[in-house]
């Protein structure tokens, strides 16, 4: 892990203008080709070139790359990596579903609707059932994909917990610097959900300002899970796995019927579900803060 007091101010900045700078092109490209419903460009600006802009700003700032640390200090801990994400996000998906039982119904319309009309009208659902194809989204959101997920999750991971909150908690103090960076991570996603609508779509409550201060809610809740992992195992690949375990725990979602206030639900970034992930993350606070006044 990179020393923080190594992150000098003037480092800081430099790696700031060029994650959050230089990101800001590719992140509003990718917003409107979003808006255009070119989903292969959004994609691709968002997914492959956006992402790995703080990985880049590490490099570039001299805050120390080689240092960020990727052999695990502990092993055990790759599991709450490759699954807690998910399995926190989907007990808290349940809630929601046990709120609103009638948008829990599985079937292949939301992956229909995206299919170009010439494709959309060879699609045959009787090849597999939408229930199989739901437990085989789950499993594998489980397994493959966050592994799958590590190289372009290490792109943001190297920036975030592995320069910015560092710094921001050797400043501010570990819970200020988490919650700082946290919103920091979120508004670095905002041209996505001003101009392409990401995450929460247009109808829902409070629309357009509510959906940015959700997305820094849920991922300040997200950044401390993530940065105690990493503290914990010293590997920024484990937070990148646990990166993508976030990223894939909305996988099987798919399969189900959007709501118009999806600020509520179902998604991981939205309110009910990041809620059994909040009180980890206070558990995880508390806890942590007993340990350093010993």
């Amino acid at each position: 892990m990179i020393e923080p007091k190594t992150i000098t101010t003037r480092r800081f900045i430099i790696f700031m203008a060029i994650a959050f700078g230089v990101a800001l092109i590719p992140m509003c490209l990718a917003g409107i080709m979003l808006s255009k419903g070119n989903t292969i460009l959004f994609m691709f600006l968002f997914r492959i070139v956006a992402v790995m802009i703080p990985l880049i700003a590490v490099i570039v700032s001299g805050a120390g790359f080689k240092k960020l640390g990727f052999k695990p200090k502990k092993f055990k801990i790759i599991p709450l990596a490759l699954m807690g994400p998910q399995i926190l996000c989907w007990i808290g998906m349940a809630i929601y579903f046990a709120i609103f039982p009638d948008m829990f119904r599985i079937s292949y319309d939301g992956i229909v609707s995206q299919l170009p009309e010439e494709l959309s009208k060879t699609f045959d659902p009787s090849v597999l059932r939408p229930e199989f194809l739901f437990v085989e989204m789950m499993v594998l959101s489980l397994t493959a994909v966050p592994i799958s997920q590590l190289l372009p999750s290490l792109g943001e991971e190297a920036g975030w917990r592995g320069v910015m909150y560092p710094f921001l908690k050797e400043r501010l103090g570990v819970t200020p610097g988490r919650i700082v960076g946290g919103i920091l991570w979120g508004a670095w996603h905002w041209p996505l959900i001003f101009i392409g609508n990401y995450f929460y779509g247009n109808e829902y409550t409070g629309y357009p300002f509510l959906g940015p201060v959700m997305i820094c809610v849920a991922l300040t809740v997200f950044g401390i899970y993530i940065d105690h992992l990493y503290e914990k195992s010293g590997s920024i690949l484990i937070a990148s796995l646990a990166h993508g375990a976030m990223n894939a725990a909305t996988m099987p979602l798919i399969l189900l019927p959007t709501g118009n206030d999806q600020i509520l639900g179902p998604s991981a970034f939205s309110l009910i579900p990041v809620i059994p992930v909040l009180i980890v993350c206070v558990v995880i606070t508390v806890f942590s803060r007993r340990q350093s006044q010993k």
